[in-house]
């Protein structure tokens, strides 16, 4: 059972000073704040997503993992 959707708040201490349309994007998905900070976590360590590990999020950490990925600036 999942837990109750992360607020404005939370995605904010989570996630730092993010424009308002991708915290609702975030909020839009109703993604827990633990399931926001697992994205987090896979987006710091984006080398375990290598295609020969056979690990990747899923579900609302997948989403909100595409949408902080879209949200980094291009090297």
């Amino acid at each position: 059972m999942r837990g109750k959707p992360a607020t404005a708040d939370e995605i904010g201490k989570i996630l730092g000073d993010l424009d308002d349309p991708v915290v609702v994007s975030i909020m839009r998905i109703g993604a827990t704040a633990a399931e926001v900070m697992e994205a987090l976590q896979w987006l710091e360590d984006d080398e375990t997503l290598e295609p020969d590990t056979g690990r990747e999020p899923h579900g609302a950490v997948r989403a909100v993992y595409e949408i902080l990925k879209a949200e980094e600036p291009e090297e």
